[in-house]
């Protein structure tokens, strides 16, 4: 049997990066949160058209970061919300009556902040054709419960209908969750500017890689101040000069190199990582326009099939990866076996219905349908800048072995 291998992601890091970084290694002395972490924070928040960006460890950082200071910027002050303060004097969002919708296909790290940080979370059933939420789940959540943050996901590089989550809960805070949708587009708008704060991944399998690493956008001053303090173990220090002047002169009995005006975290990235995100912002434009024509091919073989497959909606798909939706759960399970067997390395569609991991435990995890249809019935294989016409080519003729 012929071996295509098609791995998910290929390493992005060329000879040329590396010797950046190693100039960059032989040339500084300091390695932690910087210059170089400020440099590409602006660049970032340049390419995505928005006013700030937190350069963090990880995207499940970024999730936890946002998250965590929405809540104590935003709501705070809220009617429904009570704090309650440990003996110890540590505000703690014990119980926070804040609700907010989610997805219930989507990664663990999008889940998991909102419980640690003590949100009222309400699961929603997701759409085929776009991977976020179902208008009619939506529109029985809306006449049952209030909803204060929809918690998005552009799933998989596919853009959520904004404008729809935006009509039927018109009074909700909206945050995005784009860890694997870096450029996607609703309307020619780039996801992850529609909302007050959105956060990305760059993970060695992304768009781009920082190796490690998540960064967080937003519009609003106050927030981006007190994420950059939160990140940094809720130091004052953190906070931009005259944000910091202003905390430190309301406490001037404390020594100002050591105040914590908020509960905050360990979540600084290093300077070699955003050296590297530099080069990889040069490309990624480009690596995303060549995964949206692997996209275009990956769709023109599957329709060849009728209804077999899903094909998957192009329309400001930044596409992550290629996934196979398929009618009959047999044929999927055989065809993915193939595709292992043939070199192609796969994947189940994200964690399928993620109110059936352990963690969640969700009483009635059949209720979503969809996301059960996907759990069953989909996964996915990997898409980047290494693939092309031959590739595309080799993997047409393993689909055509089970289904022809």
């Amino acid at each position: 049997m012929i071996n295509l291998d098609w791995p998910l992601m290929k390493n992005s890091i060329c000879d040329y990066q590396k010797k950046v970084m190693t100039d960059f290694i032989n040339g500084d002395n300091r390695f932690t949160n910087g210059e170089k972490v400020e440099e590409f924070e602006g660049r970032w928040a340049e390419w995505m058209g928005m006013d700030k960006a937190v350069f963090v460890n990880s995207g499940g950082s970024a999730n936890l970061l946002l998250l965590d200071a929405v809540a104590e910027l935003l709501f705070k002050e809220h009617p429904r919300v009570s704090f309650k303060r440990r003996a110890n004097t540590e505000l703690s969002y014990t119980n926070l009556p804040m609700r907010v919708l989610v997805p219930s296909c989507t990664w663990g790290t999008t889940i998991a902040p909102l419980m640690q940080v003590g949100y009222d979370i309400e699961y929603c059933d997701i759409d085929l054709d776009t991977y976020s939420f179902c208008r009619d789940n939506m529109l029985r959540i809306r006449e049952a419960k209030d909803i204060d943050v929809v918690w998005i996901t552009h799933l998989l590089g596919s853009p959520s209908n904004i404008e729809l989550i935006k009509n039927i809960f018109p009074e909700a805070l909206i945050l995005e969750d784009c860890c694997e949708s870096h450029g996607a587009r609703f309307n020619n708008q780039k996801v992850g500017t529609f909302g007050i704060g959105s956060t990305f991944s760059f993970y060695f399998g992304h768009h781009m890689t920082t190796v490690e690493g998540g960064i967080v956008c937003t519009n609003n001053k106050d927030l981006y101040e007190l994420m950059r303090m939160k990140r940094s173990h809720g130091l004052a220090r953190e906070a931009s000069p005259g944000v910091f002047k202003t905390i430190k002169d309301s406490y001037p009995d404390l020594d100002e190199r050591f105040l914590f005006p908020t509960v905050g975290y360990n979540l600084r990235n290093v300077e070699i990582n955003a050296v590297l995100g530099l080069e990889q912002l040069k490309h990624l434009d480009n690596w995303i326009n060549v995964r949206k024509d692997n996209l275009k091919m990956f769709n023109k073989i599957l329709s060849k099939y009728g209804d077999e497959f899903r094909t998957v909606k192009e329309d400001g798909n930044s596409s992550f990866a290629l996934p196979f939706v398929c009618k009959d759960k047999a044929k999927k399970d055989k065809l993915q076996q193939h595709l292992s067997d043939s070199g192609v390395e796969t994947r189940p569609f994200l964690v399928g219905n993620i109110v059936r991991q352990p963690f969640i435990s969700h009483p009635t995890p059949e209720a979503f349908v969809n996301s059960e249809f996907l759990h069953n019935n989909a996964f996915y294989i990997g898409n980047n800048q290494f693939i092309n016409k031959d590739n595309m080519a080799a993997l047409e003729d393993v689909i055509a072995n089970v289904y022809s």
